[in-house]
């Protein structure tokens, strides 16, 4: 018997991730952040969650606050992250939490396929030393 046709990731969910998500690690922590409660969370919190280094949760949420998807509090020197339901990306966030709760397999090779546009990596790089200093 033939399986029916999985349906293709939505047009929107598909720009969302390729404007904003370049890892699966980071679509874990926008998901985290973004899952129903608004609460703040510490580089240390986001890593222990997650079961990844500090320095790579750190990284992470920086991408997401530099894309304006995150907020940040600073709580006596240490950043705390914070989804904003109230943002306009908010609504295809939850869309595309959906769709990775149903074709995970779908949305990790999707992200995977999308091949890192040098040109952004390079202005990150920048980025990322001048955010350091």
């Amino acid at each position: 018997m033939k399986q029916p046709a999985e349906e293709p990731i939505p047009e929107i969910v598909r720009r969302f991730i390729i404007d904003h998500i370049n890892s699966v690690e980071s679509l874990e922590v926008l998901l985290l952040l973004s899952s129903g409660t608004i609460r703040e969370y510490t580089p240390e919190e986001v890593s222990r969650t997650l079961y990844t280094s500090l320095e790579s949760a750190t990284a992470r949420l920086r991408e997401l606050h530099r894309s304006k998807l995150l907020v940040t509090v600073d709580n006596a020197g240490t950043p705390k992250y914070r989804f904003d339901p109230a943002s306009r990306d908010a609504r295809v966030v939850a869309e595309l939490e959906k769709v990775y709760r149903m074709r995970r397999v779908s949305v990790i090779s999707f992200i995977y396929s999308n091949p890192t546009d040098p040109l952004r990596a390079f202005s990150d790089a920048f980025r990322l030393r001048k955010d350091e200093s």
